[in-house]
């Protein structure tokens, strides 16, 4: 007669996962995950409204630190002034010249000033991501080599390289790649040139 021992091939194979992982290799893993935080991988919670309407206070960013940031990325940084980490969006690269002018509205027969128009290079962008409704001015400003221009999406509300000016590479402690909570506003935030629309024209 043959005895069929039910589970015996689920118990041995269980026993022989037991014996291949070591506590060797659980220390390494360990230690992958951490060496993985510390310097490639790091969530950001947005505190505040200067990111508005792309960012909400008490989103989670996905931010990964070893990208080199493109003009328009979302970045994580150390604030120059109060030493702090902020959330603002580059704008501006080393050797760029950015400058901002109001920006004139026609309604109807009249024209209203409202918000500033982005410049950079002499070439004004679209910026379908930010929002203002205070009228400010720029000079233009040479992007020293190696030095990020950013500014907040939420122009109004916002405390950036206007102030303080081009941020030091050095500053710059990631890219944010993706909303990760909460679930209802999970999604990637788009990088570059996917975010902004080409120059519309010349000064």
């Amino acid at each position: 007669m043959t005895v069929v021992r039910i589970g015996q091939p689920e118990q041995k194979r269980r026993s022989l996962l037991r014996s291949r992982v070591t506590p060797g290799m659980a220390i390494l893993v360990i230690a992958g995950i951490i060496v993985l935080r510390l310097w490639a991988v790091e969530t950001a919670i947005v505190d505040g409204d200067s990111m508005e309407t792309t960012l909400s206070s008490g989103d989670r960013v996905l931010v990964l630190k070893l990208l080199r940031p493109e003009r328009f990325d979302i970045v994580v940084l150390r604030d120059p002034e109060w030493g702090g980490i902020a959330i603002k969006r580059v704008v501006g690269l080393g050797g760029d010249q950015i400058s901002m002018v109001p920006f004139i509205l026609a309604v109807g027969d009249r024209e209203v000033t409202m918000g500033s128009k982005l410049y950079i290079d002499g070439r004004p962008y679209e910026e379908p991501y930010a929002s203002s409704v205070i009228p400010r001015s720029l000079f233009p400003m040479r992007v020293p080599e190696e030095a990020y221009f950013v500014m907040g999406d939420n122009r109004d509300a916002s405390t950036d390289s206007r102030r303080y000016g081009p941020v030091a590479g050095r500053l710059i402690q990631g890219v944010g790649v993706a909303v990760i909570f909460p679930l209802s506003r999970m999604r990637i935030l788009p990088r570059g040139s996917a975010v902004a629309a080409p120059p519309a024209g010349k000064i």
